[in-house]
């Protein structure tokens, strides 16, 4: 390989990897050295690794797709923040999902999704109606030029009003993982900068902090409160802050990645009230949400919601296109404004077709989605019997796409070179099981680190996460016996 006569950036060099490719690999392990034929035990391969659905879009997302792919207006540049039409659309899909009473616009809901389906039904994609700047290569800007968003959330709010979202509300983002970048690019400055978050943490949030000199402080969930954050903690770490790195949000993922916990309305409204109190931003990654039965939270009911709370989603997930990377963020317009800075020289605009193929059809989408939550609770409730059925093996926490799962106490073999943690347990289960899963040590910092206060029962190392969403009930049926095999294999 020839060597770089240049260098790289420090931060990039520090940050750890993306690990889903690891995972990957001792699945492809797993396939060079066993026969490809499935009624040869072990069988096939089991990937429950990665949080992706199963299934393909809807039929009638996959037939607009096609249209809007293949329409040349759709090529061309859009706003910043993403298309008015599906930000509109977006506004009356979550008003309904968080039972909210009102509908953006003046529009009655229904109304406006006849309208617009009628608009797109048979019509190009340079139709008015559907989006006024089509034509125009110059404008890609979403920002209000006739009414500036202002930074008093009492104006904001009497503006848009209590208990609704409107569409200046809302941002598309390329992936909810942009989202979050886009946000911590807005809110932080580097090295001046903390961010409080649960321990365990989805990787990509602890990358994306290290990639930009923001000190992770670590909110200890730990098992015996099913991986929910301690309250107590982060007031802790609030109340100790440094005036050098100031904390500028408290960030959670409910349904969380990895644990799958599930916080409650009640929970929430806890952590907005502590998040009010010290004058920080409260961020819930809800890109699981579609899977939570009934109302996910009530914050956005309070009046003054936008001053404290920035809510993320995604469609990758309840709509089935991860490909396609759409995120959203729910905030402040003037937040929104300031974000769209950032997202101007980092994404220009949100993929085209995708948006203007999901506007009209989000509200016929609607039982899509609840079957997918209901078949996904199902599988769910198939999941934890059978793992629970092997001896040694607890599932600790399940919720959204996710578990996480207690493997037994394994005492070391010749080729495991002492402990046995959760990288060791994942890799044997991976290349000598067929079950490719993820290690509960790619959600924490490095077990050679000394570790903050608090933190240090999660030091033990003994949970891995499968993700459920991207298998059939079959695949799950055939988890027992290679649990039972791992356990052999260990002379558990």
């Amino acid at each position: 390989m020839t060597t770089l006569n240049f260098q790289i950036a420090q931060e990039v060099e520090a940050t750890a990897p993306p690990p889903i490719p690891l995972a990957a690999a001792w699945g492809q392990t797993y396939l060079s050295s066993h026969p490809s034929e499935q009624n040869i035990f072990p069988g096939p391969l089991l990937n429950l690794s990665q949080g992706v659905p199963g299934d393909p879009p809807h039929p009638s997302l996959l037939s607009r797709l096609s249209e809007t792919s293949s329409d040349p207006q759709a090529a061309r540049y859009g706003d910043i923040l993403g298309e008015r039409v599906l930000r509109e659309a977006v506004a009356i899909e979550t008003n309904h999902r968080y039972s909210l009473p009102s509908s953006p616009s003046g529009h009655k809901q229904d109304e406006f999704h006849s309208e617009l389906n009628n608009d797109h039904k048979h019509s190009s994609l340079n139709n008015d109606q559907i989006q006024s700047n089509l034509n125009n290569d110059q404008i890609h800007s979403n920002v209000n030029h006739e009414e500036k968003p202002t930074n008093s959330s009492s104006e904001s709010d009497s503006k848009f009003g209590k208990g609704v979202i409107t569409w200046e509300d809302v941002g598309i983002t390329v992936g909810c993982n942009m989202a979050f970048i886009v946000l911590l690019h807005t809110l932080c400055t580097p090295f001046k900068s903390s961010i409080l978050l649960p321990l365990p943490s989805y990787f990509n949030h602890t990358m994306s902090l290290s990639l930009h000199s923001v000190k992770p402080i670590f909110i200890p969930s730990l098992p015996e409160n099913e991986f929910r954050p301690s309250l107590i903690e982060a007031r802790k770490s609030l109340e100790k802050q440094s005036e050098i790195e100031p904390i500028k949000a408290i960030v959670l993922v409910s349904p969380n990645n990895p644990t799958g916990a599930t916080y409650s309305p009640e929970e929430l409204r806890d952590w907005y009230d502590l998040a009010k109190e010290w004058k920080v931003a409260l961020i819930i990654d809800e890109t699981y949400k579609d899977f939570v039965d009934g109302v996910p939270h009530d914050l956005f009911e309070l009046e003054d919601w936008r001053g404290t709370l920035v809510s993320l989603g995604s469609f990758s997930k309840g709509y089935r296109i991860p490909g396609h990377r759409l995120g959203t963020i729910f905030a402040n317009p003037y937040l929104l404004e300031r974000i769209a800075t950032i997202c101007d020289c980092m994404q220009i605009c949100p993929p085209r077709p995708p948006q203007l193929a999901l506007a009209p059809l989000l509200p016929s989408l609607r039982e899509d989605i609840s079957n997918s939550r209901i078949s996904l609770k199902n599988r769910m409730d198939l999941f934890v019997p059978t793992v629970q059925a092997v001896k040694g093996w607890k599932v600790m926490s399940h919720g959204g796409f996710f578990a996480y799962v207690e493997f037994p106490s394994y005492l070391p073999r010749r080729d495991t070179q002492g402990k046995i943690g959760s990288e060791i347990v994942s890799r044997l289960l991976a290349e000598e099981c067929g079950v490719v899963t993820l290690p509960g040590s790619f959600f924490m910092p490095s077990l050679d680190e000394r570790w903050q206060e608090g933190t240090e029962l999660l030091k033990v190392d003994k949970w891995i996460r499968f993700a459920v969403a991207n298998v059939g009930d079959e695949v799950i049926r055939q988890l027992g016996p290679r649990l039972e095999m791992m356990n052999r294999l260990m002379e558990y």
